[in-house]
């Protein structure tokens, strides 16, 4: 059981957050953890008291992130009734979801860093992707006929959506169309997006 205290999670949060945006920014090379502090609008001995270290603030905001993309994807999928629509909603949020994550161009700022956050992420998100939509793969006419299995078809919508982030498609529409052909569902959206 956790004995942190009331304001603790918020701070941590906000230190989670500021990171991310400073990363954004400067890149994981070129941080400070002064500038995380400034940041999240706390003292550097809080900031340390929680994070001694860069590689135990990296850690933790990996951590966060796997964390997040669950909570964001497990929202998306129980908003919808069928289990059509909740495979279509959760492609879109796949190819969609990164596009504020780690800024404009993570790969040009830092390739190695960029490339070793979506690597070390694809194990722990194929695994969330399968366990919340469970059944709903069932639809895919390759896991159907026995030729993927339901791990491996998640783990290929996650690459393709690595793929849209990394070289992004001119049409995002158009991707998802794609996709929901081999989802086995009709190419015009069954959900809406986001506002």
């Amino acid at each position: 059981m956790s004995t942190k205290s009331p304001g603790t999670s918020t701070s941590v949060e906000a230190i989670l957050e500021a990171t991310r945006q400073v990363i954004a920014n400067r890149g994981p090379a070129r941080f400070t953890l002064s500038a995380i502090a400034e940041a999240a609008g706390v003292s550097r001995p809080t900031l340390y008291r929680w994070f001694p270290s860069k590689a135990a603030l990296l850690d933790a905001l990996s951590d966060y992130e796997e964390k997040r993309f669950e909570v964001r994807l497990e929202a998306v999928i129980a908003a919808q009734s069928t289990p059509a629509r909740r495979l279509d909603a959760a492609l879109r949020f796949l190819v969609t979801y990164l596009d504020g994550l780690m800024g404009p161009d993570p790969v040009g700022a830092e390739p190695a860093f960029a490339l070793q956050q979506l690597a070390s992420s694809l194990g722990p998100q194929t695994g969330s992707f399968v366990r919340l939509l469970g059944p709903a793969f069932d639809l895919v006419p390759a896991v159907r006929q026995g030729r993927l299995s339901r791990e491996q078809a998640a783990e290929m919508f996650l690459r393709v959506a690595f793929s849209h982030y990394l070289l992004p498609h001119a049409d995002t529409e158009v991707l998802l169309a794609n996709l929901r052909g081999f989802a086995g569902l009709s190419r015009r959206s069954l959900t809406r997006a986001a506002g």
